[in-house]
């Protein structure tokens, strides 16, 4: 009777090195593209937006208010109208709006590379 033998040979380690630069152009990307996607996604007023869609724009100042701030681990996308904090959780009168946190996992999808290695939480 013949044998047989099966060898494993590991392989060598692997060490992930971190391109802060990438990193950092890929988060101003995402800002940008989340802030595009926001802008873009507004209505005019009237009609009052619909709920769960983007708001409409009435005087345009929460069209101009919003932006993004990013550095070198984390990228911030939102506006400071006081009356933003209604639209993005809505009220006992009017359900919640895409606000912020839909612009940036709008602007994840846009940026490209480095997407499925990232995740988002709501701070």
């Amino acid at each position: 009777m013949s044998g047989f033998t099966i060898e494993f040979t590991p392989w060598a380690q692997f060490h992930a090195r971190k391109n802060q630069p990438v990193i950092t152009s890929w988060l101003h990307r995402v800002g940008e593209a989340s802030v595009e996607a926001f802008r873009g996604g507004m209505g005019n007023y009237p009609p009052a937006s619909a709920p769960g869609a983007w708001p409409n724009s009435r005087t345009g100042n929460l069209r101009a208010s919003i932006n993004y701030e990013a550095d070198m681990d984390s990228v911030t996308v939102g506006t400071n109208m006081p009356y933003s904090g209604y639209l993005r959780s809505g009220t006992s009168r009017m359900e919640r709006r895409k606000m912020s946190d839909n612009a940036l996992e709008e602007g994840i999808k846009q940026a490209g590379r480095l997407g499925h290695w990232v995740e988002w939480s709501r701070g």
